[in-house]
């Protein structure tokens, strides 16, 4: 049925009928937790699906082609200069240094998420059963897991980072999994603790979730919490292992890239100056690089990685992206890249601004959401690089200010001002790395982390 049409026999029904229908729907519209929600349905992942067409895989087997370029090229100039084949893992190695000692810091945070959020919720529950202070046990609830929090997921993984010399992959691993367990926790409580006490208030028995649905969600590629999930029937370990080996070709392909683009172009930067002249070269020929790294970085995680977990754990919601390379905007571009997180951004911060500004304030709950955003992704790249330069957040405001102004786009020009934004944030973050390489601090300070050292080091 379009929009604004009506039934035949809805519209012949008693006005006092649907007075009274409306009257029932009311609360169902001023009630924040039963408004429009994430519903997960069987679906399989774009690409699986794009690859069947013939056109489509012949540009795949470009990117395949390109690929096997790079790993001869390394070949034949090991053997020009070697005298014998042998591929070249030094920046694989580097990126993952100790990579080993990330299990402890994960394990930690993997342990507090699984069983102290459960554990705080389960006594809570018991309490109000028994207790009549639900306001007071709630608060002292809400303190004991932000102390928590703060504590394991926050101080903790950052103090480890901090502290031990990680590789910058290494760094990535901790922070992404110290922000899927913030989110993954978040989204179980939130999703749990109002129909508890909405159950509570209504006279009716609190149901709490099984543990196993619980350790499920902490595995399942998703950052919204169910019940329940649908499912496939059984687990296709062709698949799986065809994923994981496509993961680690994807490895040695970045590391390819920035052993023939990255380090011959910015590892000699402090032999000249930086001028304005050489910093515009520098960018337009990081342009493919940058592109190319963009797209690997995309396909190793949102379509090998979560494809072969959501495999092995019968997970049958595969929209972890959508057709992003097809969108005329910016927001559309952000909401259809990265799926997983802007569900999470859409339900936990858009929405419930919306509802606690009473939908008076969308522009208020988009920058909002935008600000969130940005924040995660410059915290995420200060983690992993070990120091503070804040292009992505500049950018970020620079895509709220073309939103907010609401100024005419066209795929053509969302592509150039990606390819424009990926290539400037690729140079400056190279540049501020091998400017810390190539003019060390004395002694580490908090300023001396978040200044940027790029151009004094080069003038």
């Amino acid at each position: 049925m379009e929009p604004g049409m009506m039934n035949k026999d809805e519209g012949m029904r008693p006005r006092r009928l649907q007075g009274e229908a409306k009257k029932k729907q009311e609360p169902r519209k001023m009630n924040p937790f039963l408004l429009k929600r994430k519903v997960f349905t069987e679906s399989k992942a774009l690409l699986d699906e794009l690859l069947e067409v013939q056109h489509f895989r012949t540009i795949y087997n470009i990117f395949v082609a390109v690929f096997c370029i790079f790993v001869l090229r390394a070949v034949l100039v090991d053997f020009i200069d070697t005298g014998r084949v042998a591929l070249d893992f030094e920046v694989i190695v580097f990126a993952f240094g100790r990579l080993h000692m990330t299990l402890l810091p994960w394990l930690v945070m993997f342990l507090y998420t699984l069983l102290v959020p459960y554990q705080v919720l389960h006594i809570w529950v018991n309490l109000l059963k028994t207790l009549q202070l639900p306001a007071l046990l709630t608060i002292i609830a809400t303190v004991v897991l932000l102390i928590g929090h703060a504590t394991v997921l926050a101080f903790y993984p950052v103090y480890t980072l901090m502290s031990q010399p990680f590789g910058p992959a290494s760094c990535c691993i901790i922070t992404l999994e110290q922000l899927r367990f913030l989110m993954k926790s978040y989204s179980f409580l939130r999703e749990t603790v109002p129909p508890i006490l909405q159950s509570r208030s209504n006279d009716g028995e609190m149901h709490l979730p099984q543990f196993s649905t619980y350790l499920y969600f902490l595995f399942c590629p998703t950052l919204i919490y169910r019940e329940n999930y649908p499912r496939t029937p059984c687990v296709r370990w062709r698949y799986v292992i065809e994923n994981f080996a496509k993961f680690l070709m994807c490895l040695f392909y970045g590391s390819m890239l920035f052993k023939c683009f990255t380090i011959p172009i910015f590892s000699n930067m402090n032999k000249q100056p930086l001028t304005f002249r050489s910093f515009v070269l520098i960018v337009f020929s990081a342009t493919l690089a940058a592109l190319y790294l963009a797209i690997l970085i995309w396909y190793t995680f949102f379509h090998c990685w979560l494809n072969a977990f959501a495999e092995m754990m019968c997970f049958a919601d595969r929209t972890f992206y959508k057709d992003w390379w097809n969108a005329t905007s910016t927001s559309a571009y952000l909401r259809s890249w990265n799926v997983v997180v802007h569900d999470w951004l859409y339900c936990y911060i858009y929405h419930d601004l919306l509802w606690v500004f009473k939908l008076k304030a969308q522009s208020m709950a988009v920058l909002s959401t935008f600000i969130v955003s940005g924040a995660f992704h410059e915290y995420v790249f200060m983690m992993s690089f070990g120091f503070f330069y804040p292009l992505l957040f500049i950018c970020w405001f620079i895509v709220i200010a073309t939103e907010i102004l609401g100024m005419p786009s066209t795929n053509i020009l969302l592509w150039i001002r990606i390819l424009f934004g990926l290539a400037l944030l690729f140079s400056m973050q190279s540049l501020e790395w091998y400017a810390r390489i190539h003019c060390p601090v004395q002694k580490n300070t908090f300023w001396t982390r978040v200044t940027p050292r790029t151009w004094s080091c080069y003038s």
